[in-house]
C-alpha cells in the first residue's frame, strides 16, 4: 500500500457490519441497503488497501489475517467519529440525546430510581435508556461502545474498564420469621455452612464474592437454589424456610422476614461506575454521575 487510501465512511460500516456476522446477507439487510451494494463497496475498499479482507473461498465468510488486523483500527475510527458527534451535539448543553446505562440488578431496584427521577427532572430533553444486566455483560457492552456507563461491582474483568467505588454496604442473611435462626440478631459466616441457601447464580460478581467468603472460612456454601430473581430469593425466604445472603440495598425490611448481620468476617461489596478507559464520557454521562456522586460517595468509609 504505496498511498494512503479514499476509504469512504460506508465503507468501513459495511465492512465491520459483515465483520461482525460473517454474512454478507444478514450484513446488507442491518444496513438497509441491497447485498450487490454492499458486496461493490468491500470490493472496492479491498481493492483501495490492497488486500482481501474476508476469505470467500468456503461456504462460510471468515476474515482474513489483514482482515483481523484492520478491524480494530476501523472499530477505532468509528469509535472516534461517534465521539466527535457527540461532542458536537454537546455544545447546546443537555438539550437533547440519549444516555444509555447498566446496571445490576440489586442496584436498580431501590437505589437507582430516586436518582433516575432527579436526571429526568433536571434534564426532561435527555432520553434515558436503562438495562439491567449482569457485571460482566455491563463490561462487555461498555467495551463495545453499547453503553456510556456501568453500575456495578468491583473488582472488574476487563483490563479496558475504569472502576470508581461509590458505595460500600454489608451483605445480610435474609430469613423467614420462623426460620431456625430468626431469634437471632447475627450469625458468624463459618455458622452458614450447613443452612440450606438460595443464592443469586454463579454469574453474578455478588455470588462470587459470597462463595470467596466461605472460602474465607474453609467452608462452602450448602445451596439448594441458585436464581436471577431477588424477589424470588425473598420470596424463597419468607414461605420456603430457605435462608438468601443479600445486600442491604437490595432487602425491604417487613415483619415477614429478618435480615441478619453476618460476622466473622463481615462480607462487603463495594459498588462502582464503570466506564471504558478508551471511549469518550458524553457530557449527560458526566452529569448523572455527578447525581451519583453526591448521593453516595460521602458514605464510603475513609481509605
Amino acid at each position: 500500500m504505496k498511498s494512503r487510501p479514499a476509504i469512504k465512511f460506508r465503507q468501513l460500516q459495511y465492512f465491520l457490519a459483515v465483520a461482525e456476522s460473517l454474512h454478507f446477507s444478514k450484513a446488507a439487510e442491518s444496513l438497509f441497503v441491497t447485498q450487490p451494494t454492499l458486496s461493490h463497496q468491500l470490493a472496492e475498499l479491498e481493492t483501495q488497501i490492497g488486500t482481501p479482507l474476508f476469505d470467500r473461498s468456503g461456504k462460510a465468510v471468515r476474515l482474513t489475517q489483514a482482515g483481523e488486523v484492520f478491524r480494530a483500527y476501523a472499530k477505532r475510527s468509528m469509535d472516534e467519529i461517534d465521539a466527535g458527534c457527540s461532542a458536537l451535539a454537546e455544545l447546546e448543553g443537555l438539550q437533547r440525546g440519549v444516555l444509555r446505562i447498566g446496571v445490576t440488578q440489586s442496584f436498580v431496584r431501590r437505589l437507582m430510581p430516586p436518582i433516575f427521577g432527579e436526571f429526568l427532572r433536571r434534564y426532561p430533553s435527555i432520553h434515558l435508556n436503562v438495562d439491567e444486566m449482569t457485571a460482566p455483560q455491563i463490561e462487555r457492552r461498555l467495551a463495545d461502545g453499547v453503553l456510556d456507563m456501568g453500575i456495578a461491582f468491583a473488582p472488574t474483568v476487563l483490563e479496558d474498564t475504569e472502576l470508581e467505588p461509590i458505595l460500600e454496604e454489608r451483605l445480610l442473611l435474609v430469613i423467614g420469621r420462623n426460620h431456625p435462626l430468626a431469634a437471632r440478631r447475627r450469625v458468624r459466616m463459618a455458622e452458614l455452612a450447613g443452612v440450606p441457601l438460595v443464592l443469586l447464580s454463579r454469574e453474578y460478581s455478588t455470588r462470587q464474592l459470597i462463595d470467596a467468603y466461605f472460602a474465607k472460612v474453609d467452608s462452602a456454601p450448602t445451596v439448594v437454589c441458585e436464581t436471577n430473581t431477588i424477589d424470588l430469593m425473598i420470596g424463597l425466604a419468607k414461605s420456603a424456610g430457605l435462608a438468601a445472603i443479600l445486600p442491604e440495598s437490595a432487602v425491604e425490611k417487613t415483619a415477614q422476614i429478618r435480615a441478619l448481620s453476618i460476622v466473622e468476617p463481615v462480607p462487603v461489596r463495594i459498588s462502582a461506575l464503570l466506564w471504558s478507559r478508551h471511549k469518550y464520557r458524553t457530557l449527560a454521562a458526566q452529569t448523572f454521575a455527578q447525581i451519583v456522586r453526591d448521593r453516595f460517595v460521602a458514605q464510603l468509609p475513609a481509605r
